[in-house]
């Protein structure tokens, strides 16, 4: 099986290879973009993405069922690790009239995901779907002391960012934020308020009664403030607050979870070509648990000229969860871009995550659910007949959740025109986890039992090619 899935990603390598190294030549690249008036433009894009992906469902390969027959028979099947070529049709219009004391902009941005089941169609061609990302903004008095924004975002994803979600779940999110800042003449200091509410649905929800449970409504406050006290130096602070109401949740004793951070920091710099940044703060997590910590962002970016460009940064943060009292990551990052000739751009992109979970909701304080010493809880379910007795299991070996996330995406594009682009990619992601679930079904009047164990540690190799077109 190995043998036969390296041999589809070398030859999908060598054709895209070769489909980059096309050249176009063009005398003149002309300015992008159509004239409606003065001030407005339109914007009209596609990006045509070949995919071959190793692992469409993130699955791990350490899960297994083991059926025991009633004449002592065992049986053992491990998870089918699904890999496939996955299209992706983008198109994307935009339209935007600015000018010297206001911005208004509308985009629209489609992409149909068209697995072709190369592997297992049952699995992979349901896996097809339609994202999309809608934005309305708005900027006025851009060039007063007094500034006011407006931001509506309408997203649907098939995969969604979650810390504690793995494979493909199709997810709404609807984010409307509106602001206000204010500045001095001398644009030394500066300050911004924002408020916003999020609404968050998952499609999955409406069969899956446990997908409910990351459904949630949410207002914020947010205030940022910066100091220019030197040329190079200035001095910030930001302030938010965040109340979110997991609407439908049936797990939790307290549907709300409410955040709140304050840091303060500083951005210099050190030379010609080195700037930093450091903050660091106070993050407290109010909910079913409350959780007391810290915060933090420490960043070196280094730049020489228009060519290169190297960050190396840690973040810390904690946040909210829908299935344990809260999250919090540790992360190391590494962003490099190197431009050639004006027209070529390499970049390589690395973090490491360290993700660890307050206590589980999930399972924790129900009556039909039994806490065990070693963190695990346990629960046992007969059906009408007394003939088949269900036991479940969630291990988490050390009492509380923790992951280890590993990403890797080297790139290289070649800008041909000034509205037409090649794009080649590689991603890697990696998760271990010593989080895992045990089913046992017992079928007492036939002697029989089947074991399931789901892991959620996996491994994952995407190679894309992007032929973009944005005019």
């Amino acid at each position: 099986m190995f043998n036969k899935r390296f041999s589809k990603v070398t030859i999908i390598v060598l054709i895209l290879f070769f489909v980059a190294g096309l050249q176009l030549v063009a005398d003149e690249a002309p300015q992008k973009g159509f004239k409606i008036t003065k001030d407005t433009m339109l914007d009209l894009g596609i990006t045509l993405t070949p995919e071959f992906e190793s692992n469409t469902t993130k699955a791990s390969e350490d899960t297994v069922t083991v059926t025991e027959d009633a004449d002592g028979t065992t049986t053992e099947k491990k998870a089918e690790i699904i890999s496939d070529l996955i299209l992706h049709y983008a198109p994307s219009i935009r339209i935007k009239l600015d000018d010297s004391d206001k911005t208004v902009g509308f985009g629209v941005y489609f992409d149909y995901n068209h697995y072709l089941g190369l592997e297992d169609s049952k699995t992979s061609k349901k896996l097809s779907e339609l994202d999309l990302k809608a934005t309305i903004l708005g900027e006025f008095n851009k060039s007063g002391l007094v500034i006011f924004e407006f931001k509506d975002t309408l997203s649907r994803s098939s995969s969604p960012d979650g810390q504690e979600l793995s494979g493909k779940h199709r997810n709404l999110l609807n984010a409307f934020e509106t602001a206000v800042s204010f500045k001095n003449p001398a644009d030394t200091l500066f300050g911004k308020v924002t408020l916003g509410v999020d609404l968050n649905y998952y499609e999955d929800s409406k069969d899956r009664d446990a997908m409910k449970d990351y459904n949630y409504v949410s207002a914020m406050a947010n205030f940022f403030g910066r100091w220019k006290f030197l040329p190079r130096t200035m001095a910030f602070t930001t302030v938010a607050v965040r109340y979110q109401d997991y609407y439908e949740s049936s797990i939790r004793s307290a549907a709300r979870s409410i955040p709140f951070n304050i840091h303060v920091g500083l951005m210099g710099q050190v030379s010609q070509h080195i700037s930093t940044k450091i903050s660091a703060g106070y993050t407290g997590v109010f909910g079913d648990e409350a959780r007391h910590d810290y915060n933090a962002n420490l960043e070196m970016v280094f730049k020489h000229e228009k060519g290169t460009y190297l960050a190396l940064g840690y973040l810390r943060n904690v946040k909210p969860s829908a299935t344990y009292s809260w999250s919090g990551t540790h992360k190391v990052y590494l962003n490099f871009n190197q431009k050639f000739a004006k027209v070529f751009l390499a970049a390589l992109n690395f973090s490491y995550s360290y993700l660890n979970y307050g206590k589980s909701i999930e399972y924790s304080g129900k009556d039909e659910w039994t806490a065990q010493n070693d963190g695990s809880y346990t629960n046992e379910i007969k059906d009408d007949t007394d003939t088949v007795v269900t036991k479940y299991e969630v291990v988490m070996p050390s009492g509380r959740r923790a992951d280890h996330l590993i990403q890797l995406t080297p790139s290289f594009s070649y800008n041909i025109l000034a509205w037409l682009g090649l794009k080649l990619s590689y991603s890697f992601e990696y998760k271990d986890t010593d989080y895992y679930k045990k089913t046992v079904v017992d079928y007492l009047s036939e002697g029989s039992k089947v074991t399931t164990t789901s892991h959620y540690n996996y491994i994952d190799h995407r190679v894309l090619l992007s032929v973009v077109l944005d005019y």
